[in-house]
C-alpha cells in the first residue's frame, strides 16, 4: 500500500517536471549547432537582393556567428534600414516576428526544425538606381576654408584604427585624408544608433576650417534622394554637441539640409532631386557644424 501511495505521488511529479523540461526546450534560444543545420535550408530560400532578418532581433549575432558573412554580410547586418530592400527572408525563432516587418505580406512561410522560414515582399518596392556608401571611394573629397577648397587624397591602403570601448569609430583603412590629419577623414565605417545596432556609413567629420564636400560625378539622379544620419549613440547620448548639417546639392542646386542632433539617434531624411527619371547629373553633400568637437558625423544615402 505504501509504494502504491508513493506512486500515486511521483506520477504527478513526473508529468509536472516532463511539463517544465518542453517548456524550458521550448523558450530557449536555438544551440550553434541548430542553427548550422539550417543554413543550407535558409540558403536555398533566400532569393536575390533580399536581407536576413532575424527574429528576434537579439539572436541576429548567434545566426552570424553560425552563418557567416556570405548569408549575413556586413553590408546587410548594418544596412540604414530595410526599406531599400526589395524582400527580406525573416527567419523566427521562440515563435517570435521582426516589427519593422510588420507591413511586409508574407508570400511564403515553412517550419525547418525550431526555425520558421517567411519569404516577405517590400510593398512598397524600390528601385535604387545608386548608393553612396557603395561607392565611396568614387567620391571627390575636399575640406574648405571658405575661399579654398583643399584636396583630401584617398587612401586605399592604409592601416584601420580603432577607438576601442567609449572610443571614436572605427577609422576604415581605405579611407579619404584630409589635410586637418584625424580624425577629419571620410570613409565607410560602422556605428552605433540608439537601439545599439550597427549602422553602415560613411564617417564624414565636419573640419574647423569649413564645410567638408564629397562629389560624385555623373550619377543616375532619379526623382529621390533618401538617406539616414547619426554619430555614435555611445558618445554622443548624453547631448550638448553642436548640431552637424548636412546639405544635399543637385547640379549645383542645393535640395535640401538635415540638421543632425544628438538626442535624434539615427534619423531618416528624403528630398526631390528635381530631375526626370533616366536623368544623370552631379551630387554634392557638404558637411558642416559650428563647433566640431566630438563630431563623428556618418551617413548612408541612395538615388532612387
Amino acid at each position: 500500500m505504501r509504494a502504491l501511495s508513493w506512486l500515486w505521488v511521483g506520477l504527478p511529479l513526473l508529468g509536472a517536471a516532463e511539463l517544465g523540461g518542453q517548456l524550458w526546450a521550448s523558450h530557449r534560444a536555438p544551440t550553434q549547432s541548430e542553427w548550422l543545420a539550417v543554413q543550407s535550408e535558409v540558403q536555398s530560400a533566400k532569393a536575390p537582393e533580399a536581407a536576413v532578418v532575424i527574429a528576434p532581433s537579439w539572436a541576429e549575432p548567434l545566426a552570424r556567428a553560425a552563418w557567416g558573412e556570405k548569408l549575413m554580410p556586413l553590408r546587410d547586418v548594418a544596412r540604414p534600414g530595410l526599406d531599400g530592400y526589395p524582400r527580406a527572408l525573416e527567419i523566427s525563432i521562440l515563435g517570435q516576428s521582426a516589427p519593422e516587418l510588420e507591413s511586409w505580406p508574407v508570400t511564403q512561410e515553412h517550419s525547418v526544425g525550431r526555425f520558421i522560414l517567411r519569404q516577405r515582399e517590400n510593398p512598397a518596392a524600390p528601385r535604387v538606381q545608386f548608393d553612396f556608401v557603395d561607392a565611396v571611394s568614387e567620391a571627390d573629397v575636399s575640406e574648405t576654408d571658405g575661399t579654398e577648397d583643399k584636396p583630401c587624397p584617398w587612401q586605399p591602403r592604409g592601416r584601420a584604427k580603432s577607438g576601442g570601448l567609449g572610443g571614436h569609430p572605427t577609422y576604415p583603412a581605405a579611407r579619404f585624408n584630409c589635410p586637418s590629419g584625424e580624425p577629419y577623414l571620410v570613409g565607410v565605417t560602422v556605428i552605433d544608433d540608439q537601439d545599439y545596432r550597427a549602422r553602415r556609413c560613411i564617417h564624414a567629420y565636419p573640419t574647423q576650417r569649413g564645410p567638408l564636400k564629397l562629389r560624385f560625378a555623373d550619377v543616375p539622379l532619379g526623382t529621390e534622394l533618401r538617406g539616414h544620419a547619426g554619430l555614435p549613440w555611445v558618445l554622443v547620448r548624453d547631448g550638448g554637441g553642436a548640431p552637424v548639417r548636412l546639405e544635399v546639392f543637385v547640379n549645383g542646386k542645393s535640395v535640401g539640409t538635415h540638421e543632425q542632433r544628438d538626442e535624434m539617434g539615427w534619423a531618416g531624411f528624403r528630398f526631390k532631386t528635381g530631375a526626370s527619371p533616366g536623368v544623370r547629373g552631379n551630387i554634392e553633400f557638404r558637411v558642416s557644424s559650428d563647433s566640431v568637437q566630438n563630431r563623428h558625423f556618418c551617413f548612408a544615402a541612395d538615388l532612387r
